[in-house]
């Protein structure tokens, strides 16, 4: 088992971190919707009863809309990352090996007078 703390600073980057935290950002997505919320209402309030309503029923609208768009947003960040241990699953059962990363040193420039694929 791995360290969290020692894992973000792994500029190899071998350990993906996202995985494990993605849980926490989702917490404090909610924790952020839930104080934007209260904010309004009180705000909404301070100023009257009629906008303190206003700013009730809005703040309620808003707020079911944000945890949806942080819900997919997060959602979204996890399937990347069961496509990419899918994908090294497929690898390990085919027994092929996967080609080696470019580095900036490794990749030659092309030769004058030719259009480079990029």
């Amino acid at each position: 088992m791995s360290n969290p703390i020692t894992d973000l600073f792994d500029f190899s980057f071998k350990r993906m971190v996202t995985p494990s935290y993605i849980k926490v950002l989702y917490v404090l997505l909610l924790v952020g919707i839930a104080l934007y919320c209260l904010v309004s209402i009180v705000t909404g309030f301070t100023a009257g009863f009629g906008y303190g309503l206003l700013a009730l029923v809005i703040a309620v609208i808003v707020a079911f809309i944000g945890v949806i768009f942080a819900r997919i947003y997060m959602e979204v960040i996890m399937v990347f990352f069961r496509i990419k241990d899918l994908l090294e699953q497929m690898v390990e059962a085919k027994g092929v090996t996967p080609p080696a990363m470019h580095t900036q040193e490794s990749v030659t420039p092309p030769l004058p007078g030719t259009n480079p694929v990029v």
